[in-house]
């Protein structure tokens, strides 16, 4: 965490500030069927422009408390300038698989995903089809908390590793397509409700090189 660190204050000089409101639901239907769902909202412009909006839902199954599958769709939005300054919409459709495993060493709590998009990309009235594979990997490591940690204040780190597996022509040209690492703080009220402020470095693969971009998120998860 601390290598993590040192790597976000060093890069934040060099990179476009933004910021993302994160909401996370998950809403139990019985023992084995959860409803998920996600709210993303993006700026650009360091922070003074909205950007982006993601919307996600899933259908989850838990084989038991350590393993679920989900299948699920998403929707991402993005506004971007058109060479007379005007802000277009160019819209994602995505179809989307994941594996979860979710797993405690002592009190710190680990999530391991897999996810695999199709993904439908529209740009200036065409769209292209491409998919993507993503590996993801987080843990909350409690800091002041009760013996449980139902409630108590915690440390979060992460890392997202994105892939292009078919038609990658049709996206950057590389099979690499980026990569996510964040730190937060965060609190937890009980079981159900976390909130985390953080720290994002992203890097995203472009045609020759890369465009990195630092992101300060604030997180709200709810599960009910």
């Amino acid at each position: 965490m601390a290598i993590l660190c040192l790597i976000a204050f060093h890069t934040a000089a060099q990179t476009e500030n933004t910021g993302w409101l994160f909401i996370s639901h998950s809403q139990k239907i019985n023992q084995k069927f959860d409803v998920l769902a996600d709210v993303q909202f993006r700026s650009s412009d360091q922070l003074s422009d909205f950007s982006a909006l993601l919307l996600r839902t899933a259908l989850n199954y838990n084989f038991n408390k350590h393993h679920a599958v989900a299948v699920g769709y998403a929707f991402l939005g993005k506004w971007e300038k058109d060479d007379s300054d005007l802000k277009v919409l160019n819209p994602e459709n995505r179809i989307y698989q994941q594996y979860l495993f979710n797993t405690n060493t002592g009190l710190t709590e680990w999530s391991l995903r897999f996810r695999l998009e199709q993904r439908l990309i529209t740009q200036e009235s065409q769209t292209n089809f491409s998919q993507r594979a993503r590996f993801f990997v987080a843990a909350q490591i409690p800091l002041l908390a009760n013996e449980e940690f139902s409630k108590g204040l915690y440390t979060g780190v992460q890392n997202e590793l994105f892939l292009n597996v078919i038609n990658k022509n049709n996206v950057n040209g590389h099979t690499l397509d980026q990569n996510r690492s964040s730190v937060s703080l965060g609190y937890r009220w009980s079981k159900k409700i976390d909130t985390e402020f953080g720290y994002m470095f992203w890097a995203q693969k472009e045609d020759k090189d890369y465009s990195k971009t630092n992101i300060w998120q604030l997180m709200i998860t709810t599960s009910f």
